[in-house]
């Protein structure tokens, strides 16, 4: 990271600004008719999520785009959720990407809502969800954004910067012997009701209790890069994420997106490489399963890496999934 340019630039039609950074010879590539990387993290991170795979990623014959998305880092925090529009933030992506020249062949790679997801026409209800999800796989996949999008949320994240750092990046293995001590962790934080408050506050079930950490989230220094950056940037333009879809914000913008007949405005129809994590119960690795039987995604390869959501911060989990982005793009989309 430290050998790429930080630049900003303030787009339009709201006046926000975006932080970027260009890999070395952005502008004078040695393959200049090679697609862009555009990566984008996720919540609670910045752009920094990458570091770790960067020095692997840079290997490949492509230019890299890292963008802190709005309400981290270096980028703009507004608390509007209607300003976290996927539409909006998509505009201003592109604005970035033709003021530094690049040409119109891009790869996004995404983590968490760094990810685009298939639109859908009808309104989304965080209680249904959750019960159709209960049913489904045993648990509500959709719990914890009933605590995200509280009003007290962002004052209780920023009072307890170390019980969230567990809550993100510890691991427990199952006591059940029949789950053969897979790590619940994240199911236990972020889909049983309650239970992300509780940990966060230390009361009720986990008032006596502190997680173990996976062995990359006791690097202090990573850990102290967390706090000051959280303590800086605040946590109410991040929770916006779940409010701006909790709340319909971008139903007209979806809806629109799925105006053809059936479903053929909805199909991805460019090869995607999905990546899960064993130990990611909202991201799960059977992800794509709909989206590939609704026939709304043609060419898909799946892999499935050993480790939990945040794995990008291990350095060696980093490289096993440069790896895999690496082999798939020089079959995908090959530099001659």
């Amino acid at each position: 990271m430290e050998k790429f340019e930080h630049k900003t630039l303030e787009t339009t039609p709201h006046n926000l600004t975006y932080s970027y950074y260009l890999s070395p010879n952005f502008h004078n590539p040695s393959h200049p008719s090679a697609p862009t990387l555009v990566l984008c993290h996720g919540f609670p991170d910045c752009a920094w999520l990458w570091s770790r795979a960067i020095p692997h990623l840079l290997t490949l014959p492509y230019r890299i785009l890292l963008l802190d998305l709005l309400g981290f880092g270096d980028s703009s925090k507004p608390t509007t959720p209607a300003h976290y529009n996927y539409r909006l933030q998509a505009a201003s992506l592109a604005q970035i990407l033709d003021h530094e020249g690049a040409p119109d062949n891009i790869i996004p790679v995404g983590h968490d809502w760094g990810s685009g997801t298939v639109p859908s026409p009808d309104p989304f209800d965080l209680e249904t969800a959750n019960k159709e999800t209960a049913k489904r796989f045993g648990y509500p996949q959709w719990e914890y954004w009933n605590f995200f999008t509280a009003p007290d949320a962002p004052k209780l994240l920023m009072e307890n910067l170390d019980r969230f750092w567990e809550v993100n990046n510890g691991f427990f293995p199952s006591p059940d012997p029949k789950e053969k001590g897979v790590d619940i962790w994240m199911r236990e934080m972020f889909c049983v009701p309650g239970a992300m408050r509780e940990y966060i506050t230390g009361t009720g079930k986990y008032k006596d209790f502190t997680v173990e950490l996976r062995p990359y989230a006791r690097d202090e220094k990573l850990t102290e890069a967390y706090r000051e950056r959280m303590r800086r940037d605040g946590f109410e333009g991040p929770v916006c994420y779940y409010t701006s879809l909790a709340n319909n914000t971008m139903l007209e913008d979806e809806r629109s997106l799925c105006q053809g007949d059936g479903d053929e405005d909805k199909k991805i129809t460019v090869p995607v490489l999905y990546i899960g994590q064993t130990g990611d119960w909202v991201c799960r690795t059977d992800l794509m399963s709909d989206a590939k039987e609704a026939g709304l995604v043609k060419d898909v390869e799946e892999k499935v890496v050993d480790a939990g959501h945040w794995c990008l911060y291990d350095e060696k989990k980093s490289e096993e999934i440069a790896g895999m982005i690496g082999e798939w793009l020089g079959r995908k989309f090959p530099v001659k």
